[in-house]
């Protein structure tokens, strides 16, 4: 009998603390990295208009975003630069210069985002090429 009664007390322990545990590991998804745009589809070096393009992203988790990075670059042999997208409005937001991109040839510019929550947890959106990297031509 007391083997019973330690085997009902060591599985209502158990019961009780797997609960406990799953509530401990909390968030196990990273954030919803959503509504990405850029404020242009062309970006060129300085003395022409389009000098710069701003990327715009929604970034939400449950446990609160740590941090949002945009990854760019021009040229697949080229590897990505990152830069930290700042919150204006419950929007995340970062500029990219003409200027910061020279040195890599012109073309697509390759951009993504990702993000990471409080928990550790990453996400990454899918590759974006639509913005052109162009020299400028003054007439």
């Amino acid at each position: 009998m007391k083997s019973f009664v330690g085997t009902v007390m060591l599985l209502l322990g158990i019961g009780l603390l797997l609960p406990a545990c799953a509530g401990s590991q909390g968030d196990l998804t990273g954030p919803v990295i959503s509504d990405i745009s850029t404020s242009d589809k062309v970006v060129v070096i300085s003395d022409c208009l389009a000098t710069s393009v701003t990327i715009t992203a929604r970034v939400s988790d449950a446990s609160n975003v740590k941090s949002v990075l945009l990854w760019v670059r021009v040229g697949s042999d080229q590897p990505f630069a990152s830069s930290n997208m700042n919150l204006q409005n419950d929007i995340y937001a970062a500029k990219v210069k003409g200027a910061d991109l020279q040195g890599h040839g012109y073309g697509a510019m390759e951009f993504y985002i990702t993000a990471e929550d409080e928990a550790g947890n990453k996400s990454e959106s899918p590759h974006d090429d639509s913005v052109q990297f162009l020299p400028c031509v003054n007439n």
